[in-house]
């Protein structure tokens, strides 16, 4: 059958495309005027502005720290290793759930470098939701692990306070509030670098080393 054009067929057509052109501008138009920035997720969409900067400073503060040793505890510095070299981090930094080792070296403060005695601490969840948690000793940090690049974690927590049962959750209370990286420096040996250190330090950095059976009930040894 041949088509044959009328004028009532043109008005239909017209008023046809019309319509499908108005629903078709309709469902575009949100993607196409949409200027709204999407909110954002992880640990960027979390942390409080006086944490992001004392995160953007670290590669500074490293400097002013390890700059603080005096001279004659340097040697006790270099025995640290990687634990204390601010490049040292390797790739897969995530840690894996289960109980750990965990060492304080604090640089700068009143001694220039303080170690102390390993506590313990335990990390929960996936690789998805990681809460890190330090069970026993004086500093009692705590909150969540986000990833963030092939060679760092980042944590965001707040400090509890040991006749304490619980912290308040982070943002809540600025002055509890802790921010940190964790990287690894050695085959089962990491380390959790906070932004806020103890005692008028520049820097706290917990040597984390997993409690596997082949070190379960010996601890690790601090260097002298």
């Amino acid at each position: 059958m041949r088509f044959v054009s009328t004028p009532l067929v043109l008005t239909s057509l017209i008023a046809l495309g019309a319509s499908v052109s108005s629903c078709t501008a309709g469902t575009a138009r949100p993607h196409a005027t949409s200027h709204v920035a999407a909110t954002p997720t992880g640990w960027a969409g979390s942390v409080t502005a006086e944490d992001r900067s004392r995160l953007d400073a670290l590669p500074t503060t490293w400097v002013r720290a390890r700059a603080a040793v005096p001279v004659r505890l340097k040697a006790k510095l270099d025995a640290e290793g990687p634990l204390v070299q601010p490049g040292a981090a390797l790739d897969l930094p995530a840690l894996p759930p289960g109980p750990y080792y965990c060492r304080l070296v604090r640089l700068g403060g009143a001694h220039g470098l303080d170690t102390y005695k390993p506590d313990f601490c335990t990390v929960d969840g996936t690789t998805h939701a990681l809460s890190f948690t330090k069970q026993s000793g004086t500093s009692l940090p705590g909150g969540w692990l986000f990833p963030n690049t092939d060679k760092r974690q980042v944590f965001l927590g707040t400090f509890r306070p040991a006749h304490a049962d619980s912290a308040p959750a982070y943002s809540v209370n600025p002055a509890q509030d802790v921010a940190g990286v964790v990287e690894r420096v050695a085959p089962f040996r990491w380390r959790l670098v906070l932004t806020r250190a103890g005692k008028g330090a520049l820097l706290d950095i917990y040597e984390l080393v997993p409690v596997t059976p082949a070190v379960r009930g010996a601890v690790p040894a601090v260097p002298g």
